[in-house]
């Protein structure tokens, strides 16, 4: 994992930011990047592999990426902090969907920064 420290200062895609989450499935680490509106994805020993999204409100865009987590199928969940939702994305980066929105109601967030999910997917 020092490896990936060296990235924060690096240049191009493989630079952080402002990193904020980091999650880990097989041989990959992915960060969310605050300032930069993405989601990052890096092997084990801190070669760059690929980014997710762009500063937006669209699918696959985001607004202050937070955490995130992979589930068993390697569904990457990345809380989306100032869209108010959660979106996912397949291994291959391609969106998968989204949920939550704007408010107090159920399914609704007010400021969502952590997501959890248990080894049954919950």
């Amino acid at each position: 994992f020092l490896n990936l420290l060296k990235v924060i200062r690096g240049s191009g895609d493989n630079r952080l930011v402002t990193p904020y989450g980091l999650a880990i499935t097989g041989n990959i680490i992915a960060v969310s990047d605050w300032d930069s509106h993405q989601v990052k994805k890096y092997s084990l020993n801190g070669n760059f592999i690929s980014k997710i999204g762009s500063r937006g409100n669209n699918n696959g865009q985001f607004n202050t990426p937070r955490g995130l987590v992979f589930n068993n199928n390697k569904l990457l969940y990345v809380v989306d902090g100032e869209n108010y939702r959660v979106q996912a994305f397949q291994q291959n980066n391609t969106f998968a969907f989204f949920f939550g929105s704007r408010g107090s109601g159920p399914g609704q967030f007010q400021s969502p920064i952590r997501i959890a999910i248990d080894y049954n997917n919950n």
